[in-house]
């Protein structure tokens, strides 16, 4: 009798222990090789916001239940987890007479570990009411890029992205950005203490710009190229507050001269062009004299 109840004892623990083994088995088969199922159906969300009319852009995002989102274009997963890193969605919308439109930022939220957001020439005018960037700032804490890039934003748009707190790359470059219609403007933009590269290429911003840029304490790259400031430089100083400075692009304005209280930072790369005076290029050799800078000169 009591080797029976052994073998029977034995035999349950073997059955439980198989039970638990498929169980894992089942777990680790959900979590490692395929995306989680509720990103999978955040990015079918996002989808018919971001797809092109003749649905090209984003064909391998199929509503195939079990079909691994990892796997598809513009989607980038952490290689343990399969959580999604990384959203590529730039040019998937522009095309020919394309109407701006605005987007609900709140969509992003299910991709808790996102770092790399890429937006970049989709007509984008800005966000819908209270559904901007910082509905995102307590979820996604590990964003660390964002390209909003050849869009149609405006000011509007900044006191949003300033709830970013972990941005260290923002890409706002030909926008429709011109002298803030709010009294901060790019100010708010200070809140973002770990922002090291700040694009703003190709708006139309003047020379009140410097201005609005002297609390971005952590800023290493910089580039106002192709915008409106000319004439002389009056504010240019404010840079002075940018202790970490290192890149500096100025190329493709109408700059005729500079403060002469000057740049006291020391900068590793700075790109001029577009004097109009030969002495002045002359007198920024000058100015520039023992700092640690690179000038390059484009025509």
């Amino acid at each position: 009798m009591m080797m029976m109840m052994m073998m029977e004892w034995k035999w349950l623990w073997f059955i439980r222990m198989a039970v638990m083994l498929l169980v894992f088995e089942g777990c680790r088969w959900c979590t490692i090789d395929a995306c989680l199922e509720h990103e999978r159906i955040a990015l079918l969300h996002l989808k018919p916001f971001f797809n092109s009319r003749d649905g090209n852009q984003l064909q391998s995002w199929v509503e195939v239940k079990g079909s691994d989102c990892c796997k598809w274009k513009r989607v980038e997963c952490n290689t343990t987890t399969r959580r999604l890193i990384q959203l590529s969605l730039n040019y998937t919308k522009w095309e020919f007479n394309v109407e701006y439109w605005y987007l609900n930022a709140s969509m992003f939220l299910p991709f808790e570990e996102l770092r790399s957001l890429y937006l970049s020439e989709n007509a984008i005018a800005g966000c819908i009411e209270n559904e901007g960037f910082g509905k995102l700032s307590s979820t996604l804490s590990n964003l660390e890029i964002l390209d909003l890039s050849y869009n149609y934003l405006n000011d509007s748009i900044l006191l949003s992205l300033s709830e970013l707190s972990s941005l260290r790359y923002l890409d706002l470059s030909y926008n429709r950005f011109e002298r803030s219609s709010h009294p901060r403007g790019f100010q708010w933009l200070s809140r973002l203490t770990k922002l090291e590269t700040l694009h703003l290429s190709g708006n139309s911003l003047k020379n009140s710009i410097f201005l609005q840029m002297r609390n971005l304490s952590s800023l290493k790259t910089l580039s106002l190229r192709r915008n409106q400031l000319g004439g002389k430089l009056l504010h240019i100083q404010e840079l002075n507050h940018l202790a970490n400075l290192k890149y500096l692009d100025l190329s493709d304005n109408q700059i005729e001269s500079i403060s002469n209280k000057g740049i006291s930072i020391n900068l590793c790369m700075t790109f001029l062009t577009d004097f109009k005076c030969i002495f002045f290029v002359f007198f920024l050799f000058i100015w520039l004299r023992g700092k640690k800078i690179l000038i390059i000169l484009k025509s």
